[in-house]
């Protein structure tokens, strides 16, 4: 009778854990975007690996960057100097825009922020909320997406990474690429 309760015991504990282990990153999800309502920027800080996300953010805009230069560049001498510059500008940008109350306002609104936008407190009256979509890319990545039919341009994917088996942080962002422009 003892082998029996315990091993119930074991798998009843087994099931407990391995059910937290897979629930945890929607709880991380839903206590981000729950600070992020709340403009709690002690629990953004909890919840954003600030330097990481930083570091994403700079991939992912001198990326963009690099990709229009190419395709506006056509033989302009000045373009060499846009490249080499263009990346330092861009990291100042973004360890200048990249605060709690800018991630917040991401997680509200589904959308890459503009500098003249992070102050902004809620989302435009008049703008649908846009849906998002939760799952896990790998076994240590967790996505927050955000889906708007009519601002595809500005939707965001927001990627949060395991830390030890059931902490999570907001660590990157996938930004959608950018649709060429006609006649190319």
């Amino acid at each position: 009778m003892n082998r029996k309760l315990i091993t119930g015991f074991a798998v009843a504990v087994g099931a407990l854990l391995l059910g937290w282990f897979v629930a945890s990153p929607w709880l991380a999800a839903k206590a981000l975007g729950d600070a992020a309502e709340r403009g709690d920027v002690q629990a953004m800080e909890r919840l954003v690996d600030f330097p990481r996300f930083r570091d994403s953010m700079k991939q992912e805009f001198n990326a963009r960057f690099v990709e229009e230069m190419r395709a506006s560049s056509g033989g302009d001498p000045l373009a060499g100097l846009g490249a080499l510059l263009g990346p330092a500008l861009i990291s100042g940008a973004v360890d200048a825009l990249v605060t709690p109350q800018a991630i917040a306002m991401m997680v509200r609104t589904g959308e890459a922020p503009e500098a003249d936008e992070v102050t902004r407190a809620e989302p435009e009256k008049d703008q649908p909320e846009p849906k998002r979509t939760l799952g896990y890319r790998d076994l240590n990545t967790f996505a927050i997406g955000f889906q708007d039919a009519e601002r595809q341009d500005r939707a965001i994917t927001l990627l949060m990474k395991r830390r030890g088996l059931f902490g999570w942080k907001l660590e990157a962002v996938d930004l959608p690429e950018r649709a060429a422009p006609a006649g190319r």
